[in-house]
């Protein structure tokens, strides 16, 4: 396997390799856990008994502004928060329902992934939903992020080779920065963020077949490039490297639909159509998605074409609407028929009905 790039830009997040069990227990102060089940409660009852501390569960299951500003109400009206330290425990929702939580209430902030699917626990900003739409709202940082190889190689494998999406996503995110940058729009273009993120996809692609086989080297992989990406994002105060058209297409379609694909997966999804719709060395995306073994093709999402065109003819009103960044979908007219090639292409994707 490759080694991850060395380039480092900004100060990563204090990242350790340990036993979710023992690093709960040294923590010893009271706890606000944001979980996701499973695995909490399996995991929960293998260790309850040695906890001292008090522990106050919180269910991630919920973006909602509304629900977690509710429920963050409710902990300080509780008079918990005292020396709480805040925990996430799970994946995206936990890791940002932590987020929340701990910036809302002024806490210190611990992240335990148990998935790689995203890379929430390695990034400050908060990401919520607000009536149906993506937002980012406030920074907060980990006091650590503990990675427990076993615990999150025990998950289903999809949601780990999930993990490649917010890595693949470079390919366009690149793509989309020059572009905008190119045309006059902020933020300018910063060579040193470029090799950062064409150095990660190299890596990515030396890593696919770990990741596909869920090797303890593979969610090293993952958990160190996230770790990059966290602190390149947080040190630029702007993801562009690596967040462009294809995650602005899957907002949109979110917003659509209704619907909350794991995250990894519609990002995969999303980079093979953006690339062949950028002219982008879309077969390259491909099969990176293809060796890793991750799921991105749309009948296994549940993705319909009639909602993929809609959304990538739309994406422009959205992305204007949502003020995000410019990207192709701005500053190129999109086609009919190149939104057929597209959908085309995307169905070339490998099938995945394995874990």
């Amino acid at each position: 396997m490759s080694p991850l790039s060395s380039t480092v830009i900004g100060r990563p997040f204090l990242c350790v390799e340990e036993r979710a069990d023992e690093a709960l227990i040294a923590l010893d102060v009271p706890l606000v856990i944001c979980a996701n089940d499973p695995p909490w409660r399996s995991f929960w009852q293998s260790m309850s008994t040695r906890m001292d501390a008090a522990v106050t569960v919180v269910d991630a299951w919920n973006m909602d502004l509304d629900h977690l500003t509710q429920r963050s109400a409710s902990l300080a009206e509780r008079d918990i928060v005292g020396a709480t330290t805040v925990v996430g425990f799970g994946g995206g929702t936990a890791l940002d329902t932590a987020k929340f939580i701990a910036w809302k209430l002024g806490r210190p902030l611990v992240q335990i992934p148990t998935i790689t699917s995203v890379d929430a626990g390695f990034t400050d900003a908060i990401g919520i939903r607000d009536q149906g739409r993506v937002r980012y709202i406030g920074n907060i940082a980990p006091d650590k992020v503990v990675v427990d190889i076993d615990l999150i190689r025990s998950a289903p494998k999809r949601l780990n080779r999930a993990g490649i999406g917010d890595i693949l996503s470079c390919h366009t995110g690149l793509f989309d920065w020059k572009l905008a940058s190119g045309a006059g729009h902020r933020p300018a273009w910063d060579p040193v963020l470029a090799t950062l993120g064409t150095t990660l996809l190299k890596d990515l692609e030396a890593a696919a077949d770990d990741i596909a086989a869920v090797t303890a080297d593979g969610v090293r992989f993952l958990a160190g490039a996230y770790r990059l990406i966290g602190a390149a994002c947080a040190h630029a105060g702007h993801s562009r490297f690596e967040e462009g058209s294809e995650h602005f297409w899957a907002y949109a379609y979110e917003h659509a639909t209704g619907a909350h694909p794991v995250h990894g997966e519609i990002i995969a999804f999303a980079v093979c159509a953006l690339a062949h719709l950028q002219g982008n060395d879309a077969e390259r995306a491909r099969q990176i998605v293809a060796t890793s073994r991750a799921r991105a093709h749309p009948r296994d999402l549940g993705i319909t074409e009639e909602h993929f065109r809609s959304c990538l003819l739309g994406l422009s009103a959205y992305a204007r609407a949502e003020r995000l960044d410019m990207t192709i979908a701005d500053l190129r007219p999109i086609t009919e028929a190149q939104t057929e090639a597209a959908w085309k292409f995307v169905c070339t994707i490998p099938r995945r009905r394995d874990d």
